[in-house]
């Protein structure tokens, strides 16, 4: 009996080995390694923090034969601060709008569309990550194509946005769309990639008349863009009736329909929560109350959305206007308030002295003042 028991057990000389090559384990390593290299930097760190917030599902997935005998790459190890590290090959994927053959081409592996996009992202070089955490990312992910992954709500608009210039203006400088996917709550919107550097990197080797001459094709391009006919019987905000937003630290959009500019005023005024009704009454009567024009607006003009070239006779030329998130039909006044947004009171950029003219703050004064001061009463400011 006892030759039969010890037959029917593990020698002691030898030694059961774990598997270390299948993708979970490989999967389970390289988090380890990254809670290692934390507790390096900081012992007390809380462990359960510092894992993804997809880490199960992700396990999960490695664990699926498919998987196993696909002998796939473990996915590189991503911080949580990036959006990569929020998505997971098993999260379900729908195409909102159709994509280009170019994308199509892209993405023909085998496995489902997550696993084709989030296998194309984790090889790609990132061109812009929000200081906000997670919030907004974006990848150059072929030497034409560019894929901004946001929230579901401005990705829509940015591709519709896009999509109308390209219908209604399409000699503006604009990046074209190629397609839009969700996978959970994000938006990935694909583009045409811009090559060039941003007027923010550009801006300290300009001299004044090279300043003055960005703000002259700022001003011709947007007065073409201004012209464009607002649709009637058409809501303000985003084309396909995707509301108004209301961008400051944080975002508002409207919850309904707005027709009027009346309307529109009663969104921006609803935004705080610590105004009183008296305050809120005397800066919204000091608005004009002649009417103003709706007119298509880009809704966050800034420098580093402003992608500029050096040609070779010297002259430093605007190749494109991108992050199209905000735009949409507005007040003629809300580009001007907009521009001004991350201004204050100690900056001594000189971009604000360049303001194109045809919308700079000369020509909606009362406007543009009303709201720096309602500005400080906004929860989301």
């Amino acid at each position: 009996m006892d030759s039969v028991a010890s037959a029917s057990r593990p020698s002691k000389s030898r030694v059961n080995k774990a598997n270390r090559k299948t993708y979970a384990a490989r999967w389970n390593m390289k988090i380890l390694s990254g809670l290692q290299a934390a507790l390096t930097k900081d012992p007390e760190a809380d462990l359960a923090a510092l894992l993804p917030s997809t880490y199960s599902e992700q396990l999960r997935s490695c664990k699926r034969p498919a998987v196993q005998l696909a002998g796939i790459k473990p996915r590189p190890l991503f911080p949580d601060s990036d959006i990569r590290s929020r998505l997971c090959i098993t999260d379900p994927s729908t195409i909102i709008c159709e994509l280009s053959t170019e994308v199509g081409g892209l993405l023909r592996i085998a496995g489902s569309l997550s696993e084709a996009i989030i296998s194309l992202l984790d090889e790609s070089e990132v061109l812009y990550k929000c200081a906000w955490a997670a919030s907004v990312m974006v990848f150059k992910v072929s030497e034409t194509i560019v894929l901004k992954v946001t929230d579901e709500g401005f990705a829509t608009t940015e591709y519709h946005s896009l999509s109308f210039l390209q219908q209604h203006l399409p000699a503006f400088p604009a990046p074209r769309p190629h397609g839009l996917v969700r996978i959970r709550k994000y938006g990935l919107l694909f583009t045409t990639f811009i090559p060039g550097q941003n007027l923010e990197q550009a801006w300290p080797q300009l001299d004044n008349a090279q300043k003055r001459s960005i703000s002259s094709q700022l001003d011709t391009l947007f007065s073409d863009l201004r012209r464009l006919p607002f649709p009637a019987n058409t809501p303000l905000g985003g084309v396909q009736g995707d509301g108004c937003k209301d961008g400051r630290r944080g975002q508002r959009t409207s919850s309904q329909p707005i027709m009027d500019i009346k309307q529109f005023e009663d969104f921006i005024f609803a935004g705080s929560a610590t105004a009183s009704p008296l305050y809120t009454r005397l800066l919204r009567d000091m608005m004009p109350t002649t009417p103003a024009k709706c007119v298509f607006t880009h809704g966050d003009i800034r420098p580093a959305n402003i992608m500029v070239e050096k040609a070779e006779d010297g002259i430093w030329k605007i190749i494109a206007i991108i992050d199209w998130e905000a735009s949409g039909f507005y007040p003629e006044y809300w580009e001007c308030v907009k521009m001004t947004n991350n201004l204050t009171a100690r900056d001594n950029d000189d971009w604000y002295m360049y303001l194109p003219e045809s919308f700079s703050p000369r020509q909606y004064s009362v406007q543009w003042l009303v709201d720096r001061v309602w500005d400080r009463s906004l929860v989301h400011s």
